[in-house]
């Protein structure tokens, strides 16, 4: 199901994008790009009992407070919604959403938003009082391009009108804001592990009365230990093997029924570790590299074929998706072939030094070649 709303989010995304090189005004940004976004969490932009254009909450006569649009529950407001020209500051507004918000006891959630980039507040700390920070942000430029993070799809999802719930809102604010600023500070601690923060994981793991002069050690070594983690994440993501549990296992063909023509076949060529090492090299850090969801899901179709003397690797058909092909070499670990095309041999110690040539092949051959090995017309 969250599949499905990511990938029809994203296809909503594409169609905003083509349609807001015509909106030139608050007007159109309100017609063309706001209102249908309401409308895709399912509620009636034509009922105006339900989405009320320019509504107003007034502490009196003389002070008077409107937004562009109201989402009604039962008559009452419970959604605030304030429009900016497209590119326009988002800033420049939250001090009259806080004031509309602030006016109407019972809107609960206030969002300001120029047509593609999206900020949604709610008053998690004080009743009626519009938080500071945005629980839930987003662009859809970056929705386009497949970059959704779990996060807003979740978000979004408790907000269409059949999820949402305007007296859990304040509470499910908070729980995100709280995330947010985990994640951050494991983001912090991931590049600069505090000394407490290290002690803390050594403990964990039976040792104590740690020396100063140790700790570096120690810093340098948790560093790398968060990089590993992320480094499995990515493959448990891709359903990739992890190294260190699959890489000395020979690859065996698939159990198929044995016929009598098999004992005259030559028999099947094993990869290697280093081949191996290569491969899972290769899909985990496209992973890293690919700037696109096009290119992630591609990795999928990343295969190799083993020749005695040559390991080939190749995005969906052999020959025409080849990116390299990988030799054994007297002179350095690694003897790489992209091809005259990408710059020929390359030779190396570090896996590292393919980067380059390595995205930018692969970026290639899925321009040129659909999944499944078809060739694009």
């Amino acid at each position: 199901m969250s599949d499905d709303f990511r990938q029809k989010f994203k296809t909503f995304s594409e169609r905003m994008i083509g349609i807001s090189t015509r909106c030139t005004n608050e007007e159109a940004t309100k017609l063309f790009l706001v209102l249908p976004l309401i409308n895709f969490l399912g509620y009636d932009t034509m009922n105006p009992d339900e989405v009320c254009p320019e509504h107003n909450a007034d502490f009196s006569e003389k002070y008077k407070n409107r937004v562009d649009f109201a989402i009604l529950k039962e008559g009452e407001p419970v959604i605030a919604i304030e429009c900016k020209s497209l590119g326009a500051e988002l800033k420049d507004d939250r001090g009259q959403l806080r004031s509309y918000f602030n006016a109407a006891p019972t809107v609960k959630m206030g969002v300001i938003t120029d047509g593609m980039a999206y900020e949604f507040y709610a008053d998690s700390d004080e009743p009626n009082m519009m938080d500071s920070n945005a629980f839930l942000s987003f662009d859809l430029h970056d929705i386009a391009k497949g970059k959704i993070e779990d996060s807003v799809v979740d978000g979004l999802k408790s907000l269409q009108k059949s999820n949402f719930d305007p007296e859990n809102i304040g509470a499910e604010a908070k729980r995100k804001l709280i995330f947010q600023n985990l994640v951050q500070q494991i983001e912090e601690l991931a590049k600069e592990p505090s000394d407490a923060f290290v002690r803390l994981l050594l403990q964990g793991i039976g040792l104590s009365n740690i020396r100063s002069k140790a700790m570096a050690d120690y810093i340098i070594l948790t560093k790398s230990a968060f990089g590993e983690f992320i480094n499995l994440r990515i493959l448990q993501r891709l359903d990739l093997p992890a190294k260190d549990k699959e890489a000395d296992k020979p690859l065996v063909a698939a159990d198929v029924p044995k016929s009598d023509t098999d004992d005259n076949k030559e028999p099947e060529i094993i990869p290697s570790e280093t081949e191996m090492e290569v491969f899972e090299y290769t899909k985990k850090r496209l992973a890293f590299l690919s700037d696109t969801d096009e290119l992630f899901s591609a990795i999928d179709s990343i295969e190799f074929k083993d020749y005695k003397g040559k390991f080939v690797v190749f995005y969906g058909k052999e020959r025409a998706g080849r990116l390299f092909d990988l030799y054994e070499s007297k002179d350095a670990k690694y003897k790489f072939d992209f091809g005259e095309a990408f710059g020929g041999e390359i030779t190396t110690n570090s896996l590292s030094d393919i980067d380059t040539t390595l995205i930018t092949i692969f970026k290639e051959r899925v321009a040129d070649i659909l999944p499944k090995g078809k060739k694009q017309k």
